[in-house]
């Protein structure tokens, strides 16, 4: 208990009376009083005398009931005013018990007991009320929490429906958007159940679900049967999740169909079979045009092949008679006459060799035979070989230029390159040969001017049988259109890659980068 009194005789008396039943703390200051009860245990009762110098008791008083941390703060006045309105002016004030001076010590001690345990009940209530609060709180947090969690759990479930819902919806959309005939089987019947897909293979079906042994030997081919059903139990026990299938099948109309089975296998945590899901394909055409493609293909080969190796024959004979008329007096028409039959069997010479190349690239049998060569002198040979009279070619070299590559082919290369800038370029400017060296390469740029290369050409210009626009040359100076076609695939054979630019102002230029040691493993051709 704490006590305001400013007269140290009655402090003294007040504490006289409490002392045996209350611990009296006594303030003789208001101020004092108000400043401790923000840092000290507050005490369970105030016993204020009402007037006191400064801050009189019943200002206390006012403002212990307007801080809501002592506003139920039992408050007992001490006074020597008994007139009614002193009376109601202290109860106003927040007092809750009113002890005149002076006082007999029994009813102080009564009143300030009766407070300190009204104000005992007070907290009691106080703290059972919290307990229960929080029991409250506690049981709608739970509460709420197993809510939120059926919530949630619901949510995940009707997901979960949707998804399958979907997911069923999808397989059923694409079993009837496919020609395939799509099945499961179920492991422990035994059991088949085909889908609505496949109706030219299968027709309507009496029921989904049929023996798979009795069902296979009905529709599979004798002499493929045992192959299938062995892959089939292969698969099952050996662990793997994909079986795959080809054979002849029976179709509703009771013909023989060439079909493809993929299957997917479904194993448990110890491995064992609990669902296999495959498609049924009919590959009939798919095969037919296969056999067709191969067939002409082989024939396509062998055409070409003795079309190119009999007319090499008779095209020797042609150059070697043309080399004994040389040798003989002949005027100047027959000299031109001469020139011009070399020049025909020469470019025939050509066209043969490019379609042999063709056909070796078409099937990949474009051989290199490498060894170590100078760059730089190959280039020279074939510009030699090529230069026609009366046409300028300025060359140039630097870097060195050995490396190891197939002479012949390369050679090739140079000559398709700087025969397709002399039948596409300004006849009047000069066709520029360059060969650079570097560190791991070999570069070579041919360029001539004139008008460019269309631009809806570039992207196929290394395509076969394709050429560029109409030249100035005749009709005997043009190609077949595999040059360029055979000039790709003989640089990628090299491990190496070939491009051009062609604009109105710069020209034409193609240009061929070569590693100088080719890959140990050839790549894979190009495209064409």
């Amino acid at each position: 208990m704490w006590l305001l009194e400013d007269s140290a005789t009655e402090a003294q008396a007040t504490q006289a009376a409490l002392a045996a039943t209350c611990d009296v703390t006594v303030f003789s200051d208001g101020a004092m009083l108000v400043e401790s009860l923000g840092f000290k245990p507050l005490p369970d009762v105030l016993v204020l005398d009402r007037e006191t110098p400064g801050l009189t008791g019943l200002e206390v008083c006012g403002f212990v009931r307007s801080t809501p941390a002592t506003a139920r703060l039992p408050v007992l006045l001490l006074t020597s005013h008994q007139r009614p309105e002193d009376v109601v002016e202290g109860l106003g004030a927040g007092a809750n018990e009113y002890v005149f001076k002076p006082f007999r010590p029994q009813e102080l001690v009564a009143r300030v007991l009766g407070l300190a345990h009204w104000s005992w009940q007070q907290r009691q209530r106080d703290a059972q009320v919290t307990v229960e609060l929080g029991s409250t709180r506690q049981q709608l947090s739970d509460e709420q929490a197993r809510r939120t969690l059926a919530e949630s759990t619901l949510a995940e479930v009707r997901a979960a429906e949707l998804r399958a819902w979907n997911s069923e919806q999808r397989f059923r959309l694409a079993a009837r958007a496919t020609q395939d005939a799509i099945w499961e089987w179920n492991p422990q019947t035994d059991t088949l159940e085909w889908s609505s897909g496949g109706q030219d293979l299968l027709g309507p079906l009496d029921s989904p679900h049929v023996p798979r042994q009795d069902w296979w030997r009905g529709h599979i081919h004798p002499d493929d049967l045992d192959a299938v059903q062995r892959g089939f139990l292969e698969a099952l026990g050996g662990g793997g999740d994909v079986w795959r299938s080809s054979y002849r099948f029976r179709d509703v109309h009771g013909a023989w169909r060439d079909v493809e089975e993929h299957a997917l296998i479904v194993r448990d945590g110890d491995a064992r079979v609990v669902q296999v899901v495959g498609a049924l394909r009919d590959v009939t055409a798919r095969k037919q045009w296969e056999t067709q493609t191969r067939q002409r293909a082989d024939f396509e080969r062998q055409l070409i092949g003795i079309v190119s190796h009999d007319l090499r024959t008779p095209l020797a004979s042609v150059l070697l008679s043309v080399s004994l008329l040389e040798r003989t007096s002949l005027d100047e028409a027959q000299e031109k006459r001469v020139r011009r039959i070399r020049a025909s069997a020469e470019r025939a010479a050509r066209m043969i060799r490019d379609l042999l190349n063709f056909t070796e690239v078409r099937h990949g049998r474009l051989a290199l035979h490498l060894q170590d060569t100078d760059f730089h002198v190959l280039v020279d040979a074939a510009i030699e070989e090529a230069a026609p009279p009366g046409r300028a070619i300025l060359r140039s070299r630097s870097g060195d230029g050995v490396g190891r590559w197939d002479m012949d082919r390369l050679s090739q290369v140079a000559g398709n390159l700087l025969a397709n800038a002399l039948a596409y370029g300004d006849p009047a400017a000069p066709i520029q040969v360059r060969t650079h060296g570097e560190q791991g390469d070999v570069v070579l740029e041919v360029h001539n001017g004139g008008a460019p290369i269309p631009p809806d050409l570039l992207p196929r210009l290394f395509e076969p049988l394709e050429r560029g626009a109409p030249h100035q040359g005749n009709r005997s100076e043009r190609s077949i259109g595999l040059g360029l076609f055979i000039v790709r695939q003989v640089v990628h054979a090299h491990g190496g890659t070939v491009s051009v630019t062609s604009l109105p102002e710069a020209g034409t230029t193609f240009t061929v980068r070569l590693p100088k040691q080719p890959p140990a493993a050839p790549p894979v051709p190009p495209p064409g």
